[in-house]
């Protein structure tokens, strides 16, 4: 019985030591917890810092996107403006059939009525006579003339149309070079295509003028040269038939001369028998 009255006494004593704190260990507990505060104060800085760096990162990313744009809603007028122009370059190759038929249809009154821009003086179907009256020209005489005036009739039409087509696309490279500056990413991009479309086709429009006054060099040289043929085709047709016409006047007088000697003189009064015995 004494024995558990002491045991009991013991505890009594450790329990009350074990709440009562030395000054020293206070110290200690204190400086642990400000260490832990300003541990978590530092983390928590950390972290804020971290969040605020991901929603800079996050902004700017979503700034980037915007200025790249989507590519699917971008339109520019431009484009097709430059659809119209390859498609006239297109039509332009294929004319070769077309200009032949022009030129097999020539009547020569092409020739007619064209003054060169005031120039020269034009030439009419008709011809005025000193008493007043008129008659109609002859069309088929000029009719390498007026080949000739048709296919530079149609230089002339493609040049105009080349610089208004210049003219056109530069307004809008012109337009499209404006808008780069402010533009988003997809924009731009799609400005540059434009832009290097516009100037391969800028650099296109006056090859084709220069193909169409070659086709007209070519016609002319040609025209010229089936002129020269015919020309000494004319003089070689005026000698044969020179030829032909003194050997068949030869040959004619050769047989009236061959009748002549093989014929029989009669006299007209030899049935009377005068100068006979």
């Amino acid at each position: 019985m004494k024995t558990s009255a002491c045991f009991a006494f013991g505890l009594f004593l450790f329990s009350l030591g074990a709440s009562a704190q030395s000054p020293v260990q206070e110290v200690i507990d204190n400086a642990l917890i400000q260490q832990t505060n300003t541990n978590t104060q530092s983390i928590m800085s950390m972290l804020q810092q971290q969040l605020d760096e991901a929603q800079k990162q996050s902004q700017s990313l979503t700034d980037q996107l915007t200025r790249m744009g989507d590519p699917s809603t971008v339109s520019l007028p431009a484009l097709e403006v430059i659809k119209q122009d390859i498609a006239k370059s297109a039509q332009a190759a294929t004319n070769g059939a077309s200009r032949e038929e022009r030129i097999r249809a020539t009547t020569g009154s092409e020739a007619f009525g064209d003054n060169a821009y005031g120039l020269v003086n034009g030439v009419g179907p008709t011809v005025t006579f000193k008493d007043g009256t008129t008659a109609d020209r002859d069309p088929s005489l000029y009719k390498l003339q007026g080949a000739l005036s048709g296919d530079l009739d149609a230089v002339a039409e493609k040049s105009r149309d080349a610089d208004d087509r210049i003219a056109q696309l530069q307004e809008q490279r012109s337009e499209l070079l404006d808008m780069v500056s402010s533009a988003d990413l997809a924009t731009t991009i799609k400005l540059q295509i434009a832009i290097n479309a516009i100037d391969t086709q800028i650099a296109s429009v006056p090859a084709a003028v220069m193909k169409s006054k070659m086709d007209y060099d070519v016609l002319k040289e040609k025209l010229q040269l089936q002129a020269q043929v015919e020309a000494k085709a004319k003089a070689e047709e005026r000698k044969l038939q020179d030829k032909h016409t003194s050997e068949t006047a030869t040959s004619s007088s050769g047989t009236s001369s061959g009748s002549s000697t093989g014929s029989t003189t009669t006299s007209p009064f030899g049935n009377l028998g005068w100068g006979k015995k």
